[in-house]
């Protein structure tokens, strides 16, 4: 059987993990000093408390190459699916391991996304195995869906996102003045994007969501929707009921966000993934 795998980062429920035979090789997340290995010894909550606590940030870190061998060492072809090259070393690592193996039989597929936009795309992976789809035809329908996966989300504030080096202080500064929102969205090249900066509520910024994916959903035929949050059920699922208000009938997947992302975006992350039908 083809092997499919992803980093943590993917955010994919653990009963979803096993019900498609998904396998995840965690990422690092570090606190003080002490590495964690996200989703398995460390959870948000964990993370966010610390920050109040002590004032200071998490850093994370891709797996080591010597990490991916431990899964790509084998007999059958191995699929990889990981989080966007241009946002982490892990695509980069997951390739050092292959090229020290030597191995034929594995494919290192870049999302060029994060979390559920491109977890979304590792079950598909799995159920087109399942179906029987071999491994070079396999390889290529994921790139092809990878092409047509967008991915938008909104955070509370620019504060997590800033003492880890990824927003400069005048645009923090000016957030936390203003009370701005950043509403961002995954680029093609696998990089972010502020798609826009939203003043006001919180409530205000959802439907600001809403209404950019409304016109995405209005403008083409979309699929593989999922909706990501992080202590937000009750806005996920209003999120959730707002998408079916506009006809769509199959399935929407709601999971939580993990470590990673939640060590970057600070609480209560909320965003929405979807793909273009070709």
């Amino acid at each position: 059987m083809i092997n499919i795998l992803t980093d943590s980062t993917a955010d994919i429920p653990d009963e979803l993990l096993a019900k498609h035979c998904i396998e995840v090789i965690p990422m690092y997340v570090q606190l003080n000093g002490r590495m964690y290995h996200d989703g398995e010894d460390i959870e948000p909550d964990e993370i966010f408390e610390w920050v109040k606590t002590t004032g200071n940030y998490p850093t994370t870190s891709a797996p080591p190459p010597a990490d991916f061998k431990k899964f790509f060492g084998r007999k059958d072809p191995s699929l990889f699916i990981g989080v966007s090259g241009k946002l982490s070393t892990t695509m980069a690592n997951a390739q050092i391991a292959v090229n020290e193996l030597g191995a034929k039989n594995i494919a290192i597929i870049d999302s060029r996304s994060i979390s559920i936009a491109y977890g979304k795309i590792v079950i598909q992976a799995a159920k087109w195995r399942d179906e029987g789809l071999g491994f070079a035809a396999l390889t290529e329908e994921v790139r092809k869906l990878v092409d047509r996966s967008r991915g938008i989300f909104i955070l509370n504030s620019l504060e997590y996102l800033y003492h880890g080096g990824r927003c400069s202080a005048i645009n923090h500064f000016a957030a936390s003045l203003l009370k701005i929102r950043p509403f961002l969205q995954v680029l093609p090249d696998g990089s972010l994007g502020v798609l826009k900066k939203v003043r006001g509520s919180r409530e205000k910024t959802i439907k600001e969501l809403f209404g950019y994916f409304k016109q995405e959903y209005d403008r083409h035929e979309l699929d593989h929707i999922s909706i990501g949050h992080l202590d937000g059920e009750e806005e996920a699922n209003q999120l959730h009921d707002m998408v079916r208000s506009l006809g769509y009938e199959k399935e929407i997947l709601i999971t939580k966000i993990g470590c990673v992302l939640s060590s970057h975006s600070g609480p209560k992350p909320l965003g929405i993934a979807y793909s273009i039908d070709a």
